[in-house]
């Protein structure tokens, strides 16, 4: 039986929590992709409240919100099915109360929900203190032909590609061995290095093992301390790289499943990041960028010392949010060289920031007064040198409350460690 679909492959930057907007992100998307002729929308997981919501569906009001919001989706979207990652009532009467769900809707109505059935719990990942795992296989027939629903980890258990499995059940195997013949997987994936070329292999194997096409759709963007950096990707059944979108930008892009070998016209396929170094940078610009709207600010301050911590922090913040949304704040004290202060000058007129200098000097000297007490005579160490880093914090925070900035710290991972670090 002759099988042609076009599915667009819908990347968004949602925000957790933020219902409207995130409806009318996917609506917009899903129009745009109706007038590019596609008869199948899909968005990642969660797209419709934002991923990852953590103690939120812990709220039973979050998550009927979340299922009225997808009633009222289902109404505004066009002529067309679309694929939606959103929070569901378990319906469990032991156990949790919210289930990571997939809805395809058409038609203004749901016509298939799909719960998660592997809940990701290493890492960065927590969904089994949150969601209940769903049970059976996710299916629904397009003109004779079955589609088979996956939620990211669902596609994470293959025997064949993993050395260790970490679970008992492989709901991929279970969907072909049901009968599906293109596989559906949406996901919210978080960036690592070489995590976009795992992806691929692992899709790649799949495809080719189980001879059926596989669309992957991840959410791009920041949340939180999390970055997704998109890179949703499409495969033929012969493991063919058929569509990819971009890396670290919302994107919308086609496959034409065409009897699961095509495409049979042009292939989209975007380039990624040249290299782990340029992926790494993206996924900081990203993530600065989104955390900094997404928590309602639209400046930033950095404290500069003329070292390489703030050095690169300032750089990447002046990228990120372009040099006239960021200041720069020197503040030299009595351990401060010359060549410091000189440094940081000159990288804040290269960037082309606002730059402001607050000696520290006389502020020191008051500690000093105040503390020689209680300091007993002891000899001068590196007590007195820190005390500059708790005088900058403090400087750093009364800007930023007064001017309604974020304070991007410049700490490395070393001096987090100890909590030796200015903010």
């Amino acid at each position: 039986m002759a099988f042609f679909m076009k599915i667009a492959l819908a990347q968004t930057n949602t925000t957790v929590g933020d219902f409207n907007g995130n409806v009318e992100r996917i609506v917009r998307f899903a129009r745009c992709a109706r007038e590019r002729g596609a008869d199948l929308v899909v968005f990642p997981e969660l797209a419709l409240c934002g991923y990852p919501p953590r103690d939120l569906v812990e709220k039973p009001s979050f998550i009927a919100r979340s299922e009225a919001e997808l009633d009222r989706l289902a109404q505004l979207l066009p002529d067309i099915r679309a694929l939606v990652g959103y929070v569901r009532r378990s319906g469990a009467e032991q156990g949790k109360q919210a289930s990571d769900a997939a809805a395809l809707l058409y038609r203004g109505k749901r016509v298939l929900d799909y719960s998660k059935i592997l809940l990701a719990f290493y890492d960065v990942f927590d969904e089994s203190r949150y969601f209940e795992p769903g049970n059976s296989a996710g299916l629904y027939e397009i003109e004779g032909w079955q589609l088979g629903v996956t939620i990211c980890e669902d596609a994470w258990n293959d025997k064949n590609f993993w050395k260790k499995q970490l679970y008992t059940r492989d709901p991929v195997e279970e969907a072909v061995r049901a009968g599906a013949k293109l596989l559906l997987n949406i996901a919210s994936s978080p960036f690592t290095s070489g995590k976009i070329r795992l992806r691929h292999d692992m899709l790649k194997a799949i495809a080719i093992e189980r001879q059926v096409p596989v669309v992957y759709v991840n959410q791009v963007g920041g949340n939180d301390q999390l970055v997704f950096d998109g890179s949703s990707m499409a495969f033929n059944a012969r493991g063919e790289l058929c569509a990819r979108a971009k890396s670290f930008e919302e994107d919308l892009v086609i496959f034409d499943a065409a009897d699961g070998l095509g495409p049979k016209g042009e292939v989209e396929v975007r380039p990624g990041p040249a290299s782990d170094v340029e992926a790494i940078y993206q996924a900081l610009l990203l993530g600065l960028r989104d955390y900094v709207s997404k928590c309602g600010f639209a400046k930033v301050i950095v404290g500069l010392s003329g070292g390489i911590d703030s050095s690169l922090v300032v750089t990447l913040a002046a990228d990120a949010l372009g040099p006239e949304n960021v200041l720069g704040v020197s503040m030299p004290g009595p351990y401060s060289s010359s060549a410091s202060f000189r440094d940081a000058e000159t990288l804040a007129r290269n960037l082309g920031i606002d730059f402001r200098a607050i000696p520290i000097r006389s502020i020191f000297e008051d500690y000093l007064v105040t503390l020689d007490p209680a300091f007993e005579d002891r000899p001068r160490d590196a007590t007195e040198e820190n005390i500059q880093a708790r005088i900058r914090g403090n400087i750093l925070m009364a800007l930023s409350n007064k001017f309604r900035s974020l304070v991007l710290s410049t700490g490395n991972k070393s001096e987090l460690a100890v909590g030796y670090c200015t903010l």
